[in-house]
């Protein structure tokens, strides 16, 4: 059994993915999957098999993320399970009210832009995208933001 060279004789923590001897592996495999799904993505039209496919793709990554943060611990058979209790729930995140006033916002927003005429002067929200990725550097950059958008919920 490896031991800590502090000479503690506790067990040496395992290596993490991220900081291997080697380097930081992980943001630089996620950075560069990253930028090939962006470049890919905006070469590929609406509502095509291309489009939906490597849309799915980070949304299953994010997906399978979540899972993993939510899964409950493994217990052992043999510990004591007052080591294992489960925490209290804790209160709502702080940003929760950010995420909720932005929904309201844009909720309001495409209420009132749906419901006034003319559509020139009141485009919604897709409208808007749709103006923007209408070109692939529009369609790189709004995925783009896409993924940093996700990157930032999924490690929060």
């Amino acid at each position: 059994m490896d031991t800590n060279p502090s000479g503690s004789g506790l067990p040496k923590p395992p290596r993490s993915v991220v900081t291997d001897r080697r380097g930081p592996i992980g943001p630089v495999v996620l950075g560069l999957a990253a930028a090939v799904l962006t470049v890919l993505a905006s070469f590929t039209s609406p509502f095509t098999l291309g489009a939906e496919a490597i849309t799915a793709l980070p949304l299953s990554a994010g997906l399978a993320a979540l899972v993993l943060r939510l899964r409950p611990a493994q217990r052992s058979c043999g510990t004591d399970r007052s080591q294992h209790d489960v925490a209290p729930p804790e209160p709502p995140h702080r940003w929760a009210l950010v995420w909720l006033g932005l929904v309201v916002a844009t909720v309001g927003w495409e209420l009132y832009c749906y419901l006034n005429t003319p559509r020139s002067s009141h485009p919604t929200l897709s409208g808007l995208i749709d103006m923007l990725d209408a070109r692939p550097i529009g369609k790189f950059v709004a995925f783009s933001l896409w993924l940093a958008l996700g990157w930032v919920l999924v490690i929060q």
